[in-house]
């Protein structure tokens, strides 16, 4: 399937597939199967540490949108606004305690663009059993803007399962045309 497509569209299914094995192993109980029992780690605290903090933790949390925001945006941010609109009024509806002093925001808030930024420059925060926190930030002719917005765990599911989505839309579209 990746054999001749472009750059941009193999970012998209690999950072995909990714996603998605990790979804699966979760989905499968790789942590609790024969085959997890018997492997040999190199650093035999990883495998530890994993018993502990689950396949569905907050790295792989991170590493998602990371893939799934950040990563394709600039791709088929253009080809999908209307999903990325959807996914900024879910947004909106399910994040709470959101500050933000960016004139770009005074009329309508821009979730995603603020999130993205927040998750590329690593201003996350995890409140566990919670919330996550999103900080966005940047300096303009001396003057520092800021936002923040928390988004309750519970949502955090819902967020990446309509991200995934305009991933498939977009890997579909692909599939359409021939590439």
């Amino acid at each position: 399937m990746t054999t001749g497509i472009s750059q941009e569209d193999n970012l998209i299914i690999q950072s995909y597939v990714t996603i998605a094995l990790l979804a699966e192993l979760h989905n499968n109980n790789l942590l609790e199967s024969p085959f997890f029992g018997e492997m040999t780690f190199g650093s035999p605290w990883v495998k530890e540490l994993l018993r502990e903090v689950r396949i569905d933790n907050q790295g792989c949390a991170i590493i998602a949108l990371y893939a799934m925001l950040v990563l394709p945006r600039e791709i088929v941010g253009q080809a999908f606004a209307t999903e990325y609109a959807s996914i900024n009024s879910f947004l909106s509806a399910n994040t709470q305690h959101t500050v933000s002093d960016y004139k770009s925001d005074e009329q309508s808030v821009n979730y995603t663009y603020h999130i993205r930024d927040a998750v590329s420059h690593g201003r996350i925060e995890f409140r566990p059993n919670d919330a996550i926190v999103f900080k966005d930030e940047k300096t303009s002719k001396n003057k520092m803007y800021s936002f923040s917005t928390e988004l309750p765990l519970k949502h955090l599911g819902e967020l990446v399962g309509q991200l995934q989505n305009v991933h498939l839309a977009y890997i579909s579209n692909m599939n359409k045309h021939g590439t």
